[in-house]
């Protein structure tokens, strides 16, 4: 109930203020004033009807009429157009600017229930969506039931008959509108998951790029794009049909509805109730009301449409606020920095087809350095990323204990982030050590500009990047996987001296290979047969 609650409570769909009131009233303010001149023209057309106007007065209408009307042009522009256009883009980036919060703020096993392709639509499409949906529902809605309630109102000065006229072109309006609205929506809902797979197919692409081309495998990665993109093409068809169905048909039907309110006023005309001045300025009242009518029927479209997108949001909001499940794991005391005791699986789920990686006990305490050796695919890499809490606590059946040195340890993982621009960049926020930047003989890379391109930085250089990021960092635990992975001997032989001179000032743990920090750790767990054991 908590997390339902929470989901609902995001990304609010109505968001009144006295800004976006002024914004309504804007958004309304260009058919209020256009209703002026409507009635201005109809005095116009009253005063020719006299027989004898006087110029002066007949003159000085028309300047009224003129004047007004270009109020009204300008307030289109301006009130009704661009200052809601302007909210919107906001809006938009907003939305997605909370959403990569909560995707940053959101625990691994939530975040691994989803590919790149989800995410990429939930800041993207989803969160643009719920933006213009929030804006148009909190503005542009607004402005427009005010606008038809002050048109409603002129219709009622003019005689109380035409109000029913004006409802029942709301009411027809809606009614040819519902069905082709509603499948769209539909529509839209089923696509997206298919256009999630086709965003991760692109995604794909992109990054395996030089793989392709390097495999010689550019026509199996063409006909893997191709399927996902037919998948996506069908749907866009049948939607893009729907959705061209709900924007023509209330079009197609106002002429009809034109004629309706005209018959009615000829008809009060002809029996003696209104003036022909009236009948003009009825005519264009409801001419007026079809802006706001089409207005109001396009956003109830666009809600359907684009509801998916605010359900895809909320259950995001509701992911990045799920526990991670390693704080009933989390211990307030600092000694030992990490204990383990039990089976370690791939994933949570259990079962003879589901990969069981290793049973055993490790045991970290604070200022040691602790060296995991194995084979590769024996889980090595999962069991730090568990030690650093960026899995899922259901992985391990057993007990354990992480302090919060663990829990926020300096990390050197695959694959090392490389960001464009300089190596301070590079650094993520966090200043070099001159020691482990001396340590490491960076070369030329401390003036290069870097870029996230394979070709860019060597193997090598990616490694340096990654080690001077992790021992840079204030943090008292270092976790690092695989630490001489590309570099060369004497950078090697370097670093596991610098590692080795940390023991009982930092808490180390590394995988490893080789047995060049052997002599120096503390603690050697193997993982052999499914099996961690001390082996020193």
């Amino acid at each position: 109930m908590a997390r339902r609650t929470s989901e609902e409570r995001a990304y609010p769909l109505f968001r009144p203020s006295a800004r976006n009131l002024a914004l309504a009233l804007g958004v309304a303010s260009g058919t209020v004033l256009s209703a002026g001149a409507a009635y201005l023209l109809g005095a116009i057309v009253d005063g020719l009807a006299s027989g004898a106007p006087a110029l002066g007065e007949t003159a000085g209408r028309l300047a009224a009429f003129l004047v007004v009307s270009l109020a009204a042009a300008l307030a289109k522009f301006a009130l009704d157009d661009w200052l809601p256009l302007k909210a919107n883009l906001c809006a938009e980036v907003d939305a997605s600017d909370e959403a990569i919060d909560q995707l940053l703020a959101m625990p691994q096993r939530a975040f691994e229930r989803h590919d790149a392709g989800h995410f990429l639509n939930v800041v993207n499409a989803a969160a643009f969506g719920y933006g213009s949906m929030s804006v148009y529902l909190s503005v542009n809605v607004v402005g427009c039931v005010i606008a038809v309630v002050a048109l409603l109102g002129c219709a009622a000065a003019i005689d109380v008959l035409l109000v029913p006229v004006f409802l029942c072109g709301l009411v027809v309006y809606f009614a040819v509108n519902w069905g082709p609205m509603h499948s769209a929506g539909r529509l839209l809902m089923e696509m997206i998951p298919v256009s999630e797979a086709w965003q991760e197919e692109v995604r794909r692409l992109v990054e395996e790029k030089r793989v392709a081309n390097a495999a010689g495998a550019e026509g199996f990665y063409e006909r893997r794009f191709a399927k996902s993109t037919d998948a996506y093409r069908a749907f866009l068809r049948r939607y893009r049909l729907s959705d061209t169905a709900q924007t023509t048909l209330p079009a197609a039907v106002s002429p009809a509805l034109q004629v309706a309110a005209l018959a009615v006023c000829v008809a009060l005309w002809a029996a003696g109730q209104i003036t022909l001045g009236a009948v003009v300025a009825a005519w264009q009242l409801f001419s007026l009301l079809q802006s706001p009518m089409a207005d109001l029927c396009s956003f109830v479209s666009f809600y359907v449409a684009s509801r998916p997108n605010l359900v895809l949001l909320r259950e995001h909001a509701g992911e990045a606020e799920e526990p991670s499940g390693f704080e009933a794991l989390a211990a307030a005391e600092k000694d030992p920095v990490a204990h383990v005791d039990g089976v370690l699986w791939a994933t949570p789920e259990r079962g003879e087809e589901r990969k069981r990686l290793f049973a055993g006990e490790l045991e970290v305490r604070p200022g040691e350095l602790v060296v995991i050796k194995g084979a590769n695919g024996t889980g090595k890499s999962r069991l730090l990323d568990f030690l650093r809490g960026l899995s899922d606590p259901a992985d391990l059946d057993g007990g354990a204990v992480l302090a919060p040195g663990a829990l926020d340890a300096a990390y050197l993982t695959y694959p090392v982030p490389v960001v464009s621009g300089t190596l301070e960049d590079n650094l993520l926020g966090a200043a070099a050590d001159p020691e482990v930047a001396e340590m490491l003989d960076l070369g030329d890379l401390p003036r290069r500009a870097i870029t996230d391109q394979p070709l860019n930085l060597s193997l090598g250089e990616r490694q340096k990047l990654g080690l001077l990021r992790a021992l840079s960092r204030p943090e008292p635990v270092v976790l690092l996987d695989e630490p001489l992975t590309n570099l060369d001997a004497a950078t090697s032989a370097r670093l596991c001296d610098y590692l080795a001179g940390l023991r009982r000032r930092r808490t180390v743990v590394a995988i490893m290979h080789s047995g060049e920090l052997d002599a120096a750790a503390d603690r050697i767990y193997e993982i052999r047969d499914g099996r961690l054991a001390r082996a020193r």
